[in-house]
C-alpha cells in the first residue's frame, strides 16, 4: 500500500505545482469524511479516531414529509439528534436533503414525473423538478421546513441533484423500460403545461430524438444542437434553481453537486448532433442523461460557492486507464489545458471530468463509487473490491486537485467481515498520504 500512495502523491504533487492555488489544495488540508452517516457516538469515536472531519449526512424526503402539509415529528426528532451529535463531535457535516427520495404524494401532482421519449416513467422513482411547477413548489416548502427544523450551523456543504441518484443529469436511456428513451416528454416541456417559471418548453415539440423529419421537413443540425442544447441546459438549470432556493433560505455555505462519468466528450457530440441523436456515438449513455459538463459546469461557475463532487473515483474507467500504455488514468497539470482538443477517449472520468471542473473555476470534491456489486454503483467484473477502491481513491482526489474525499459508506467500514475494509484501513491511508505528502 505504501508504495502505491507515495506514487499516488507524486503525480499530485505535480498537479498542484502545474495548477492556480484557487482550485488546488495543499495536500495536509485536504479533509476526509464519509457516505452515509449514522452519527452513532461510538461510529464518531471511531471515525475521529481515523482522521476523519466529515460526515455525510442523508435525509429522505419521503420519511420527512410522508404526506402533502403533513411532517413526520419522530423522524425529524431522529434526524435533529443524528445532527447534532455530528455537530458535537466536531464533525463537519454535508447535508443531503434528500430531493431524489419524493414521497408518493410529490409523484402524484401535475406532472409530477418525468415522461420518456416512449412514454414510459422513470423506474427509479424520482420526481419531476426539471420542469413541473407544482413539484419544484413542494420541494421548495421542504427545503424551507428543512431550514427551519435544523438550521445551518455545522454545515459544511449541501447537496443537489436533479436525477434519482441525486447526482446531475436525468435518469439513464432505459429506465423506463425502452431502449434509449430522452427525458422531457411530459407536458410541461413540450406543451408549457404546469411548466416551472422562467424553465423554457422545448425548441421542437412533438420532436424525438433519431427522427429524421419534425413537422414533415428534414431536420437540419442546427435544429438537432439547439434542442440538445436546450435539453441538457434544462437539467443544470434545474440544480441552479435548488442552489438558488437555498440562498433564499439564508444558506451561504458550499453547494456539492454530483456527477457521474464523463459526460458527452465532444468528439462524439459533434458526431452525434450529425446523425439527429440516433444513438451513435454514445458509448455511455450520456446523451440520453444529458449529460454535457463542458458547458453545464460554465453555467455552474457562474453561482459563488460550488463544488463539482465526482462520485467514482476509481470506478471500472479508472481501472481501464490503468492498463493503458501509456497510463491515461492520473490527472496530469497539462490537462486543462488539453481536455477539449486532445484524444479523451481512454482517460478515466475522473480525469477527464476534474480538467473540465478546474477548467472552469470550479471546486472539486470526490467519493469512490461504493461496493461493486452494489445495484447503484455502475460495477462491473473488471471493478476494484472496496478495499482497493479505499487504497487508490484517496490519491485520485489527491492528484486531481479534491479538497475533500468522502468514503463510501460509512457502514463498510464497520463491517469488515463483509465488505474487507474497516476504520483502521481508512486511518492507515490518511496518515500515509499526509505522511507522505509532508515529505514531498
Amino acid at each position: 500500500m505504501r508504495g502505491l500512495l507515495r506514487v499516488a502523491l507524486l503525480f499530485m504533487a505535480t498537479v498542484i505545482v502545474g495548477c492556480s492555488a484557487e482550485t488546488q489544495p495543499s495536500p495536509e488540508h485536504m479533509s476526509f469524511g464519509v457516505l452515509g452517516a449514522t452519527c452513532a457516538s461510538a461510529r464518531l469515536a471511531a471515525l475521529h479516531d481515523a482522521g476523519v472531519s466529515v460526515v455525510e449526512l442523508p435525509l429522505a424526503w419521503d420519511r420527512y414529509q410522508p404526506g402533502a402539509g403533513r411532517v413526520d415529528h419522530h423522524y425529524v426528532a431522529e434526524v435533529r439528534e443524528r445532527l447534532n451529535s455530528c455537530r458535537e463531535a466536531g464533525m463537519a457535516v454535508v447535508l443531503s436533503p434528500g430531493l431524489h427520495y419524493p414521497p408518493d404524494w410529490v409523484r402524484g401532482l401535475p406532472g409530477g414525473v418525468l415522461r420518456g421519449s416512449g412514454g414510459g416513467v422513470p423506474e427509479d422513482e424520482g420526481a419531476e423538478l426539471v420542469f413541473s411547477a407544482a413539484a419544484r413548489d413542494a420541494a421548495q416548502k421542504y427545503l424551507a421546513i428543512v431550514a427551519s427544523d435544523l438550521g445551518f450551523e455545522g454545515i459544511a456543504a449541501i447537496r443537489v441533484g436533479t436525477n434519482a441518484s441525486g447526482e446531475l443529469g436525468y435518469p439513464g436511456p432505459s429506465d423506463g423500460g425502452n431502449e434509449r428513451g430522452y427525458w422531457a416528454f411530459g407536458d410541461a416541456p413540450q406543451y408549457g403545461i404546469g411548466l416551472a417559471e422562467g424553465v423554457a418548453p422545448s425548441p421542437m415539440p412533438g420532436w424525438i430524438p433519431g427522427s429524421s423529419s419534425w413537422h414533415g421537413r428534414s431536420v437540419t443540425d442546427e435544429q438537432v444542437q439547439r434542442w440538445w442544447d436546450w435539453y441538457s441546459r434544462s437539467t443544470v438549470d434545474a440544480a441552479v434553481w435548488q442552489i438558488s432556493e437555498l440562498r433564499k433560505l439564508g444558506y451561504q455555505g458550499r453547494v456539492h453537486v454530483p456527477v457521474a462519468g464523463r459526460g458527452v466528450l465532444p468528439n462524439d457530440k459533434a458526431k452525434a448532433i450529425e446523425g439527429g441523436l440516433d444513438g451513435r456515438a454514445n458509448p455511455d449513455g450520456a446523451q440520453e442523461r444529458g449529460l454535457d459538463y463542458s458547458a453545464q459546469f460554465a453555467v455552474l461557475a457562474t453561482l459563488p460557492g460550488v463544488d463539482v463532487d465526482f462520485t467514482g473515483l476509481d470506478d471500472v474507467s479508472a481501472v481501464r486507464a490503468a492498463a493503458a500504455v501509456p497510463r491515461q488514468d492520473h490527472c496530469l497539470p497539462t490537462d486543462t489545458e488539453n481536455v477539449l482538443t486532445d484524444d479523451v477517449s481512454q482517460w478515466s472520468s475522473h480525469r477527464y471530468t476534474s480538467a473540465l471542473a478546474r477548467r472552469a473555476g470550479l471546486g472539486l470534491v470526490g467519493e469512490n463509487p461504493g461496493p461493486p456489486d452494489a445495484p447503484f454503483t455502475g460495477g462491473s467484473p473488471q471493478s476494484h473490491s472496496l478495499a482497493e477502491q479505499l487504497r487508490t481513491a484517496p490519491g485520485y482526489a489527491l492528484e486531481c486537485g479534491m479538497t475533500m474525499f468522502l468514503f463510501g459508506f460509512e457502514e463498510d467500514l464497520f463491517e469488515e467481515e463483509a465488505s474487507g475494509v474497516s476504520t483502521e484501513d481508512y486511518k492507515e491511508v490518511i496518515q500515509q498520504l499526509k505522511s507522505a505528502a509532508s515529505s514531498l
